[in-house]
This record gives C-alpha cells, structure tokens and sequence, in this order.
C-alpha cells in the first residue's frame, strides 16, 4: 500500500511540475482592441488571442489563457481586466 501511495504522489508531483513550466507568458499592458480564437484544423484545443495597442502606439498580439480571454473585453486595459474580474 504505501509503494502505490508513494508512486500516485510521485506522479503528481511531476504532473505539477511539467504544468508550472508550461504557462505563457503574459502579454505587455496595453489597451485591448482585438480578440480572436484560432482553431487549428483537426484539434481540440483552441488558442486564444488578444491584442492590445501599447503606450507607444504599438499592437501586439498575444496567446491567454481561455479565463483571461473571458475577462478581458475590448476597451479595457490589460492586465488588469484579468485581475479584476477573477
């Protein structure tokens, strides 16, 4: 019993660990203006875009997370829109 207790946590915890490395990054902070979901052919997963136009004018294009894409609408400033509403 506790070799199949401590095989069930030794996978958890490499679960966790393989997940914490695979977070995006978050996006500069910037007004958003666009949202977009791009489904690639033949997948199941969906990715999820904004853009927000930055201080210095610039647009950029980011990937988030589908709770963020959730939250934040267009006119409303990044990142907070995330924070804001979780």
């Amino acid at each position: 019993m506790k070799r199949r207790t401590g095989a069930v946590v030794a996978v958890t915890v490499g679960a966790v660990v393989l997940l914490a490395g695979c977070s995006l990054p978050d996006g500069p902070p910037g007004v958003v203006v666009a949202r977009a979901e791009r489904t690639p052919p033949a997948s199941k997963n969906r990715p999820y875009f904004l853009t927000v136009r930055t201080a210095n004018g610039d647009r950029k294009d980011f990937q988030v997370y589908i709770e963020d894409f959730d939250r934040c609408s267009i006119g409303e400033r990044y990142p907070q829109c995330k924070e804001t509403h979780a």
